[in-house]
Protein backbone atom coordinates (compact mmCIF):
# COMPACT_ATOMS: atom_id res chain seq x y z
CA UNK A 1 0.00 0.00 0.00
CA UNK A 2 1.21 3.94 -0.75
CA UNK A 3 0.00 6.78 0.97
CA UNK A 4 -0.06 10.02 -1.24
CA UNK A 5 1.84 12.38 0.80
CA UNK A 6 4.81 12.37 3.18
CA UNK A 7 3.74 14.13 6.49
CA UNK A 8 6.04 16.68 7.44
CA UNK A 9 8.47 14.76 10.31
CA UNK A 10 7.60 11.23 9.35
CA UNK A 11 10.60 8.50 9.07
CA UNK A 12 11.44 6.64 6.46
CA UNK A 13 8.99 3.91 4.95
CA UNK A 14 8.70 1.19 7.30
CA UNK A 15 8.26 -2.52 6.62
CA UNK A 16 5.42 -3.87 5.01
CA UNK A 17 5.57 -7.68 4.74
CA UNK A 18 3.32 -9.99 2.83
CA UNK A 19 2.51 -11.38 5.88
CA UNK A 20 0.18 -8.90 7.20
CA UNK A 21 -1.84 -10.25 4.05
CA UNK A 22 -1.90 -13.50 4.90
CA UNK A 23 -1.60 -13.79 8.36
CA UNK A 24 -3.76 -16.28 10.32
CA UNK A 25 -3.56 -15.28 14.01
CA UNK A 26 -2.50 -12.25 15.42
CA UNK A 27 -1.71 -12.40 19.05
CA UNK A 28 -3.37 -9.30 21.24
CA UNK A 29 -0.55 -9.60 24.49
CA UNK A 30 0.21 -6.33 26.47
CA UNK A 31 3.34 -5.32 26.71
CA UNK A 32 3.46 -5.43 30.29
CA UNK A 33 3.20 -9.40 30.48
CA UNK A 34 7.07 -9.86 28.50
CA UNK A 35 8.28 -12.34 26.36
CA UNK A 36 7.73 -11.81 22.05
CA UNK A 37 7.33 -15.63 21.59
CA UNK A 38 4.38 -16.79 20.07
CA UNK A 39 3.39 -19.41 17.69
CA UNK A 40 0.79 -17.07 15.93
CA UNK A 41 1.71 -15.51 12.85
CA UNK A 42 2.09 -11.87 14.03
CA UNK A 43 2.50 -10.43 17.36
CA UNK A 44 0.63 -7.44 18.28
CA UNK A 45 1.62 -5.37 21.29
CA UNK A 46 -1.64 -4.06 22.79
CA UNK A 47 -1.45 -0.45 24.17
CA UNK A 48 -5.31 -0.03 23.89
CA UNK A 49 -7.43 -2.93 26.11
CA UNK A 50 -3.53 -4.21 27.05
CA UNK A 51 -2.73 -1.49 29.08
CA UNK A 52 -4.31 0.24 32.51
CA UNK A 53 -4.72 3.65 32.48
CA UNK A 54 -2.14 4.20 34.80
CA UNK A 55 0.30 2.09 33.30
CA UNK A 56 -0.04 3.21 29.75
CA UNK A 57 3.73 5.21 29.21
CA UNK A 58 5.16 1.78 31.32
CA UNK A 59 3.69 -0.25 28.61
CA UNK A 60 5.01 1.94 25.81
CA UNK A 61 8.50 2.27 27.31
CA UNK A 62 8.53 -1.62 27.35
CA UNK A 63 6.98 -1.86 23.52
CA UNK A 64 9.99 0.83 22.61
CA UNK A 65 12.71 -1.38 24.61
CA UNK A 66 11.04 -4.16 22.71
CA UNK A 67 11.31 -3.24 19.01
CA UNK A 68 15.25 -2.84 19.88
CA UNK A 69 14.71 -6.85 18.97
CA UNK A 70 12.55 -7.03 16.01
CA UNK A 71 10.08 -4.74 14.52
CA UNK A 72 6.61 -4.61 16.75
CA UNK A 73 3.21 -4.27 15.13
CA UNK A 74 1.03 -2.03 17.92
CA UNK A 75 -2.17 -2.59 18.91
CA UNK A 76 -3.00 1.64 18.96
CA UNK A 77 -5.70 3.81 21.17
CA UNK A 78 -8.78 5.18 18.74
CA UNK A 79 -7.54 7.92 16.85
CA UNK A 80 -8.08 11.58 17.85
CA UNK A 81 -7.95 10.42 21.45
CA UNK A 82 -4.88 11.22 24.02
CA UNK A 83 -3.79 7.63 24.39
CA UNK A 84 -4.02 7.69 20.41
CA UNK A 85 -1.44 10.17 20.29
CA UNK A 86 0.83 9.20 22.73
CA UNK A 87 0.46 5.97 21.00
CA UNK A 88 0.93 7.87 17.36
CA UNK A 89 4.41 9.14 18.56
CA UNK A 90 5.79 5.90 19.72
CA UNK A 91 5.06 4.63 16.13
CA UNK A 92 7.18 7.77 15.10
CA UNK A 93 9.60 7.27 17.55
CA UNK A 94 10.38 3.43 16.23
CA UNK A 95 10.24 4.54 12.59
CA UNK A 96 11.84 1.48 10.59
CA UNK A 97 10.80 -1.08 13.69
CA UNK A 98 7.37 -0.30 13.11
CA UNK A 99 5.76 -3.35 11.09
CA UNK A 100 2.66 -2.12 11.10
CA UNK A 101 -0.62 -1.18 13.61
CA UNK A 102 -3.64 -2.15 14.80
CA UNK A 103 -6.05 0.47 14.87
CA UNK A 104 -8.74 0.06 17.73
CA UNK A 105 -12.17 1.61 17.17
CA UNK A 106 -11.61 2.59 13.81
CA UNK A 107 -14.85 5.20 13.24
CA UNK A 108 -14.24 6.07 9.19
CA UNK A 109 -11.56 6.64 6.84
CA UNK A 110 -11.00 10.13 8.54
CA UNK A 111 -9.15 8.01 11.42
CA UNK A 112 -7.55 5.92 8.81
CA UNK A 113 -6.10 8.89 6.95
CA UNK A 114 -4.94 10.25 10.51
CA UNK A 115 -3.42 7.40 11.61
CA UNK A 116 -1.53 7.48 8.05
CA UNK A 117 0.06 10.33 8.25
CA UNK A 118 1.27 10.27 11.42
CA UNK A 119 3.18 7.28 10.75
CA UNK A 120 6.26 6.44 8.38
CA UNK A 121 5.23 6.18 4.71
CA UNK A 122 3.45 2.97 3.95
CA UNK A 123 2.67 1.65 7.33
CA UNK A 124 0.26 -1.15 6.64
CA UNK A 125 -3.20 -0.45 9.10
CA UNK A 126 -5.25 -2.83 9.74
CA UNK A 127 -8.51 -1.28 10.86
CA UNK A 128 -10.66 -2.53 13.63
CA UNK A 129 -14.65 -2.27 12.90
CA UNK A 130 -16.04 -2.46 17.05
CA UNK A 131 -19.22 -0.44 16.48
CA UNK A 132 -22.35 -0.16 14.55
CA UNK A 133 -21.51 3.21 13.02
CA UNK A 134 -18.20 1.65 11.77
CA UNK A 135 -19.64 -1.18 10.09
CA UNK A 136 -21.82 1.13 7.93
CA UNK A 137 -18.54 2.75 7.04
CA UNK A 138 -16.77 -0.16 6.56
CA UNK A 139 -16.60 0.20 2.91
CA UNK A 140 -15.14 3.77 2.85
CA UNK A 141 -12.67 2.17 5.62
CA UNK A 142 -11.44 -0.81 3.08
CA UNK A 143 -11.18 1.48 0.16
CA UNK A 144 -8.61 3.61 2.07
CA UNK A 145 -4.98 3.30 0.26
CA UNK A 146 -4.02 2.81 4.11
CA UNK A 147 -5.79 0.24 4.66
CA UNK A 148 -4.35 -3.18 4.71
CA UNK A 149 -7.23 -5.47 6.51
CA UNK A 150 -10.31 -4.58 8.33
CA UNK A 151 -10.57 -6.36 12.00
CA UNK A 152 -13.54 -7.92 13.68
CA UNK A 153 -14.18 -6.06 17.04
CA UNK A 154 -16.57 -8.41 18.62
CA UNK A 155 -16.81 -7.89 21.80
CA UNK A 156 -16.86 -4.02 21.70
CA UNK A 157 -19.33 -4.78 18.41
CA UNK A 158 -21.65 -6.56 20.78
CA UNK A 159 -22.00 -4.58 23.36
CA UNK A 160 -22.63 -1.04 21.00
CA UNK A 161 -25.31 -3.29 19.45
CA UNK A 162 -26.71 -5.50 21.92
CA UNK A 163 -26.17 -8.69 20.05
CA UNK A 164 -25.61 -11.67 21.41
CA UNK A 165 -22.50 -14.05 21.00
CA UNK A 166 -24.24 -16.05 18.14
CA UNK A 167 -23.55 -17.08 14.59
CA UNK A 168 -26.31 -16.00 13.55
CA UNK A 169 -26.79 -12.84 15.29
CA UNK A 170 -23.23 -11.93 14.12
CA UNK A 171 -23.89 -13.53 10.58
CA UNK A 172 -24.87 -10.18 8.38
CA UNK A 173 -21.85 -7.99 9.99
CA UNK A 174 -19.13 -10.21 9.48
CA UNK A 175 -20.52 -10.60 5.67
CA UNK A 176 -20.84 -6.68 5.60
CA UNK A 177 -16.52 -6.99 6.11
CA UNK A 178 -16.22 -9.52 3.80
CA UNK A 179 -17.74 -7.85 1.31
CA UNK A 180 -16.24 -4.38 1.90
CA UNK A 181 -13.11 -6.33 2.09
CA UNK A 182 -13.73 -7.77 -1.56
CA UNK A 183 -14.71 -4.73 -2.86
CA UNK A 184 -12.02 -2.72 -2.07
CA UNK A 185 -9.42 -5.34 -3.66
CA UNK A 186 -8.11 -6.50 0.17
CA UNK A 187 -7.53 -9.59 2.17
CA UNK A 188 -10.19 -11.05 3.98
CA UNK A 189 -10.93 -9.39 6.96
CA UNK A 190 -9.65 -10.93 10.54
CA UNK A 191 -12.09 -12.08 12.97
CA UNK A 192 -12.83 -11.68 16.61
CA UNK A 193 -11.08 -13.95 19.27
CA UNK A 194 -12.01 -16.94 18.84
CA UNK A 195 -13.62 -17.63 22.33
CA UNK A 196 -12.86 -20.73 24.39
CA UNK A 197 -9.60 -22.19 23.27
CA UNK A 198 -11.06 -26.45 22.58
CA UNK A 199 -13.59 -24.18 20.15
CA UNK A 200 -10.82 -22.26 17.92
CA UNK A 201 -10.90 -24.69 15.13
CA UNK A 202 -14.49 -24.97 14.64
CA UNK A 203 -14.63 -21.33 14.88
CA UNK A 204 -11.98 -20.60 12.20
CA UNK A 205 -13.65 -23.64 9.60
CA UNK A 206 -17.00 -21.03 10.29
CA UNK A 207 -15.30 -18.00 9.57
CA UNK A 208 -13.52 -19.63 6.57
CA UNK A 209 -16.63 -20.49 5.43
CA UNK A 210 -18.22 -16.69 6.00
CA UNK A 211 -15.30 -15.41 3.87
CA UNK A 212 -12.75 -14.33 6.33
CA UNK A 213 -8.70 -15.06 6.53
CA UNK A 214 -7.44 -15.03 9.85
CA UNK A 215 -8.59 -14.40 13.75
CA UNK A 216 -7.17 -12.33 16.53
CA UNK A 217 -5.82 -14.09 19.24
CA UNK A 218 -5.43 -14.09 22.99
CA UNK A 219 -3.95 -17.08 24.13
CA UNK A 220 -1.47 -19.13 22.59
CA UNK A 221 -3.03 -22.12 23.00
CA UNK A 222 -5.55 -21.51 20.89
CA UNK A 223 -3.60 -20.82 17.91
CA UNK A 224 -2.74 -24.51 16.83
CA UNK A 225 -6.39 -25.18 16.17
CA UNK A 226 -6.82 -21.21 14.82
CA UNK A 227 -4.19 -22.55 11.94
CA UNK A 228 -5.83 -25.70 11.43
CA UNK A 229 -9.23 -24.04 10.42
CA UNK A 230 -7.74 -21.80 8.53
CA UNK A 231 -5.34 -23.94 6.69
CA UNK A 232 -6.65 -25.61 3.63
CA UNK A 233 -5.99 -29.18 4.32
CA UNK A 234 -3.79 -31.74 2.45
CA UNK A 235 -7.10 -32.93 1.16
CA UNK A 236 -9.23 -30.11 -0.02
CA UNK A 237 -5.95 -28.74 -1.85
CA UNK A 238 -5.98 -32.43 -3.75
CA UNK A 239 -9.69 -31.97 -4.28
CA UNK A 240 -9.42 -28.70 -5.54
CA UNK A 241 -6.46 -29.45 -7.98
CA UNK A 242 -8.05 -32.55 -9.51
CA UNK A 243 -11.10 -30.19 -10.23
CA UNK A 244 -9.27 -27.79 -12.08
CA UNK A 245 -7.25 -30.03 -14.21
CA UNK A 246 -10.63 -31.81 -15.04
CA UNK A 247 -12.26 -29.02 -16.03
CA UNK A 248 -12.52 -28.92 -20.17
CA UNK A 249 -11.00 -26.33 -22.02
CA UNK A 250 -13.69 -23.45 -23.34
CA UNK A 251 -16.55 -21.35 -22.06
CA UNK A 252 -17.62 -23.58 -18.39
CA UNK A 253 -21.20 -22.65 -17.21
CA UNK A 254 -21.94 -19.79 -15.48
CA UNK A 255 -23.62 -21.93 -12.51
CA UNK A 256 -20.15 -23.62 -12.10
CA UNK A 257 -17.86 -20.56 -12.09
CA UNK A 258 -18.24 -19.92 -8.45
CA UNK A 259 -17.23 -23.42 -7.51
CA UNK A 260 -13.78 -22.93 -9.98
CA UNK A 261 -12.89 -20.01 -7.98
CA UNK A 262 -13.18 -20.74 -4.86
CA UNK A 263 -11.16 -24.19 -5.47
CA UNK A 264 -8.41 -22.00 -7.49
CA UNK A 265 -8.14 -19.47 -4.25
CA UNK A 266 -7.73 -22.54 -2.28
CA UNK A 267 -4.89 -24.02 -3.88
CA UNK A 268 -3.43 -20.34 -4.44
CA UNK A 269 -3.87 -19.64 -0.35
CA UNK A 270 -2.20 -23.13 0.50
CA UNK A 271 0.85 -22.46 -1.61
CA UNK A 272 1.04 -19.09 -0.22
CA UNK A 273 1.10 -20.16 3.60
CA UNK A 274 3.14 -22.75 2.06
CA UNK A 275 5.95 -20.05 1.47
CA UNK A 276 5.93 -17.86 4.40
Amino acid sequence: MTIAHTPAGAASAAPAPARADLARTWMLRSPLAGGLDTAADVLVLDLEDGLPAGRKAEGRARARRAAVDAPLWLRISAAGTRDGDDDLALGRDLGDRLAGVVLAMCAGPDDVAHVAASLPLGTPIVAMVESAAALLAAPAIAAHPATRRLAFGTGDFRRDTGMAADRMALSWPRAQLVVASAAAGIAGPIDGPCGPIEQARDAALHAVAMGFTGTLALQDAAVAGAHAGFTPSAAEVQAARSLLSETPDGPVDGSYAPTLARARALVERAEALAAL
